[in-house]
This record gives C-alpha cells, sequence and structure tokens, in this order.
C-alpha cells in the first residue's frame, strides 16, 4: 500500500477514537457520560416540538432569549450583531465523507434551537464551517482567524496543526479560544486558550473504571494485553490504558501494535495475544478492527474479557464480530446511553432537538459531547455578560467557562470540572455490556443500587493514574490568560 494512502487511513483511525456552576441566568445542578456511536436512530417518544419559552434545556434554565448583548467587531469577524461562532470538523473529506457529522448535527440542532428562542442575550448565532476535510486543517484556521470570535462545539482529526506557526492561521498567534467538543493529539489537549466541558489531559486518567471492571471480573482482570495501532495519537491512549491498569493491580503481560490500516487476517496477531497468557484485553482503534480481532480470538479458543473504550460502543463492533463473539465486553461511558433516554430527560430533549432541526441526524456520543460544548460556551457568554456590562469579549467567556463546576451539560453526561485544573476526563462512569442479543446495556452500576454515586454514576476520587510518558506535549502560549 502507497506510504500516503497508509496516513490517511491512520487519520481515519485515530478519528474513531475520538471517539463539562452558576450560570447567570439559571443554576445546573450535579446530579447530571465519552464517546459512542450508533447507525440506528434512536426512536423520540414526544411527538412535539423541543422549543421552549424560556430558553432552558435539561437542567439549564434561561440559557437563550432576547436580550441587549454587545459585542465588539474586531472580535468578531467584522461583525457587530450577530454571534460569529466556528465549528471544526472534516465532515467533507472525500476520503470519509461524513466523519464526525454528528457533531455538525449538535451544533446545527443547538443553534436552531437557540436562534428560536432568541439567541444568546439577542445575539443570533452564526456558524462558521471550519471544515478541515483532514488534510486541509491551515485554510480552517485561516478562516477561523478573520471570521469567528471563538470555536465551539467541533474537533478535528488532525488538531495538532492548528498551530501552524504563522500568524494569519495559528491558534495562538490569532488570538483564538475555544470551548472543543473534542481535543485529539495531546499538543491540542494540553495547550491553553481553551476550556473542555469534557477535559481530555495527556498526563493523568481516571481508572476507576477498571476497578469497578476488576471487582466485577476479579479472575478475567488478573491480566492484560494491550493491542494498539501503530500512531502516535494511539500510543498517548496506550500508555493512559497501562497506567489505569497497573494503578488498579492488573497486570500487563502484553503490548501488541497492528498496522493501522488494519490487517486481511487477524490470525497472527490473535495468536500472538493469546500466547501472553492474558486474561483480558483491551484494544485501542476502529471498531471494525476490533471486531475482526475479537472474532479471531473468540474462534481460536480464547474466553478473555474485552475492556473497551466508549468509542465502540458502536453497532459496527458487534456486527463485524458478531454477537456471540461480542458478547459480554465491557465497556466505559460517561454518558447517559441512548437507550436510557426515556430515564434521563435531558438525554431525550437532545434526541427530540435532532429530529426537530436536523434532517437524517446521526446519533453518537461525538454528538452529545459537541452539545455540551455549546451549552457551556451560552453559560459562560451569560455570565461573561452579566459580569462584564453586557459585553462578550473571548477572554471574558474563557474565564467564565474556567469558573464552571461540577458541569453535566444540563443532565446529558457525569459530573466533570472544566478548565486546565479540572482533572482527568470525568471522574465518574458507567459500564457498559453487549448482551446475548448483540445490544448494548447497562451492566454498572445499577440506577439507585450500590455503586451508583450520582445520576446512575460511579465515582472513584482517588482512581487518577499518572500517564508520565505523556507529559508536558501540550502547545502553549504565554499570551493566552488561561
Amino acid at each position: 500500500m502507497p506510504k500516503k494512502l497508509q496516513t490517511l487511513f491512520a487519520l481515519l483511525a485515530v478519528a474513531t477514537l475520538l471517539a463539562a456552576s452558576c450560570a447567570a441566568k439559571g443554576d445546573e445542578d450535579s446530579s447530571g457520560g465519552e464517546s459512542s456511536t450508533t447507525d440506528e436512530e434512536p426512536e423520540s417518544d414526544s411527538g412535539g416540538s423541543t422549543s421552549s419559552e424560556d430558553g432552558s434545556f435539561g437542567e439549564l434554565d434561561g440559557l437563550c432569549g432576547p436580550g441587549d448583548y454587545t459585542i465588539a467587531a474586531a472580535e468578531n469577524g467584522g461583525s457587530a450583531d450577530k454571534l460569529r461562532l466556528g465549528v471544526p470538523n472534516d465532515r467533507t473529506s472525500q476520503i470519509r465523507p461524513g466523519l464526525n457529522k454528528e457533531m455538525w448535527d449538535s451544533t446545527t440542532a443547538f443553534a436552531a434551537w437557540c436562534n428560536e428562542q432568541g439567541g444568546i442575550g439577542g445575539l443570533e448565532i452564526e456558524v462558521v464551517d471550519l471544515d478541515g476535510k483532514l488534510l486541509e486543517v491551515e485554510s480552517a484556521m485561516a478562516l477561523a482567524c478573520n471570521g469567528v470570535f471563538m470555536m465551539v462545539g467541533g474537533g478535528q482529526v488532525q488538531d495538532n496543526l492548528q498551530f501552524t506557526g504563522k500568524p494569519d492561521s495559528d491558534f495562538h498567534q490569532c488570538g483564538l479560544a475555544e470551548v472543543p467538543g473534542f481535543t485529539v493529539s495531546p499538543e491540542k489537549s494540553e495547550s491553553n486558550g481553551q476550556i473542555q466541558p469534557i477535559p481530555h489531559p495527556g498526563d493523568e486518567i481516571y481508572s476507576g473504571w477498571i476497578r469497578d471492571a476488576k471487582e466485577i471480573y476479579p479472575d478475567k482482570l488478573e491480566s492484560m494485553v494491550e493491542l494498539w495501532g501503530e500512531l502516535p495519537s494511539m500510543e498517548t491512549i496506550k500508555n493512559q490504558t497501562v497506567a489505569s491498569a497497573e494503578a488498579e493491580g492488573v497486570e500487563v503481560v502484553g503490548d501488541i501494535t497492528y498496522p493501522v490500516t488494519g490487517l486481511s487476517d487477524w490470525t497472527p496477531t490473535a495468536q500472538q495475544a493469546i500466547a501472553t497468557g492474558a486474561t483480558s484485553m483491551h484494544f485501542t482503534g476502529e471498531p471494525t478492527n476490533l471486531g475482526a480481532v475479537t472474532k479471531s480470538l473468540r474462534e481460536q479458543g480464547w474466553d478473555g474479557l474485552l475492556v473497551l473504550e466508549t468509542n465502540h460502543y458502536d453497532k459496527t463492533f458487534v456486527d463485524s464480530a458478531g454477537a456471540e463473539n461480542a458478547q459480554g465486553a465491557v465497556l466505559k461511558s460517561a454518558f447517559h446511553p441512548f437507550e436510557e433516554a426515556d430515564d434521563w430527560p435531558a438525554t431525550q430533549q437532545y434526541m427530540d432537538m435532532m429530529n426537530e432541526y436536523v434532517d437524517d441526524p446521526k446519533f453518537a456520543v461525538l454528538g452529545l459531547q459537541s452539545f455540551s460544548a455549546w451549552l457551556l460556551f451560552t453559560v459562560a457568554a451569560n455570565d461573561c455578560a452579566e459580569s462584564n456590562d453586557g459585553e462578550l469579549t473571548r477572554e471574558c467567556v474563557l474565564r467564565a467557562a474556567d469558573a464552571v463546576e461540577d458541569w453535566t451539560g444540563g443532565g446529558l453526561h457525569a459530573p466533570t470540572d472544566p478548565g486546565p485544573e479540572g482533572g482527568p476526563s470525568a471522574p465518574c462512569n458507567m459500564l457498559m455490556t453487549v448482551n446475548e442479543s448483540g445490544e448494548f446495556e447497562r451492566l454498572y452500576p445499577e440506577v439507585g443500587g450500590e455503586g451508583d454515586d450520582v445520576a446512575g454514576f460511579s465515582c472513584h476520587e482517588d482512581a487518577v493514574a499518572d500517564v508520565p510518558e505523556n507529559a508536558g506535549l501540550g502547545i502553549t502560549s504565554p499570551d493566552q490568560p488561561i
């Protein structure tokens, strides 16, 4: 395979891995989930409009509505009467059309809903498409530098390329600020000038989900083999998983790589993993590749436990592995699953809004992450306006977002503490599994049962593992206040 084509496939593999206070207009309760996808559109049972006269979402009151907020045109792409907000994405890449479409869909739904209420303090949201097409991030950043107030609710596979070193396209040199839907590279994850609703530092990781899984399957989590695609971004995640496992007393007995382009025959790789004697396996990569190696492992008689990231909450994994082979896999999540929308009003409202405002919406957890980012930005904008005589500035909004605590996206996910000091991802998770019918369902904790520390999530404040291999890689600027 040509080297250029290998690189493109590698980028796609990373994309699938990506596979958040006191608001001026309303407070959010901390009773509050990371990345998942499903190809089947969840059903909505509301049957009516999701518009709200008070601009509320979930547990967040008065987010959007009329007002007299102002914004300096010089910080807003030359506009003083609309709020120009850029959304980084790669969705029109010819290599992978529709990549992370769910984030654009969430943006479309939020902007349409909020504008219908009157905008943010009377400022209509104008969405600016920062489509990097996988390989054209610099062009997208040039548009951002000249045309937006802030970047909100998006993410790009090659987000390290947002730092071009050029004054007209470099995130820092342009003085931009962001509330991202996700970050990938450690260069971006640990950069300044951004507030993440679901923090994703590279040098530490929450290990509580491993602890919970080990309580349920003590024999299966005596040892683990790590299987990951040969790419620096995947190595970052691999380092985090190894640190998590070792922190919880799981012996890591194998470290195996595979080409991120995938393999036509996974048998040798499966045999290599079995030869380690591991009783469990963690996989870093695409759901389809996971399904293929899972099928090979089961065909060769391996009965170990699959311990997986949230991006594998994807029907593609089950379909490629076969339901009988995927059954029993354990996945972590910090979001309420779509399957439980009837129990979580914010999740149901999100689904209703997507169905109302988006044609053929894609439901996936990256979409939920994007929506959480939009909600956090709006809360911060309202807080900023209240403390700054109604005027929005980048620094003011960024500081207001940093001041938010106990963030749940209005009830979409487990509590987080956004900002540079927010800690690892979400300090609470739930475990999902694949049942005998090949469907995803909750494994632990039972809602309202033992281990349910908050809104169906298990939390361990002491379960934070350091990952020194990933430390010190963030690109920062002394000119950024946050």
